[in-house]
């Protein structure tokens, strides 16, 4: 199931820090959040590009590979361009370090762009924040 799409828009200066999208997950929980359980990781991360940038604004990644050595990849924001990357190992309770990236800074133009974020089963969970005036059976 997925997250809402996010949109992001960064101009000349703007950034986000090193980061992995699946910051959610930790096994095994030492707080049980009810929606992390049910829905699970964020196991994939869909990011479009739509907008091209003059200058900056690269998807930059860092983490381990096979070999532990570390190796980057910065990809170019191109409109109408899609990178997708899965935020788990195959084992889906191991975040996978080579997911950490970042959003170079914009140097020359506008990156906008759009995340969609996709999880090992349901999450929305109405019911668990809607409370209980918003749901028939409670009535």
């Amino acid at each position: 199931s997925f997250e809402s799409m996010e949109f992001i828009r960064y101009g000349p200066g703007q950034h986000y820090r090193w980061h992995a999208d699946e910051y959610s997950w930790k096994y095994p929980p030492k707080k049980v959040d009810p929606v992390a359980v049910l829905s699970g990781p964020r196991v994939l991360t869909m990011f479009f590009y739509l907008s091209d940038v003059t200058e900056g604004g690269e998807t930059a990644f860092a983490g381990p590979d096979a070999t532990g050595m570390t190796r980057r990849l910065a990809v170019t924001p191109r409109k109408g361009k899609m990178i997708l990357w899965a935020n788990m190992k195959d084992d889906w309770r191991v975040s996978e370090p080579a997911a950490v990236h970042s959003a170079i800074p914009v140097r020359k133009g506008q990156k906008i762009a759009a995340t969609l974020w996709i999880h090992s089963s349901g999450f929305r969970i109405p019911e668990l924040y809607a409370g209980r005036q918003c749901h028939a059976r409670y009535n």
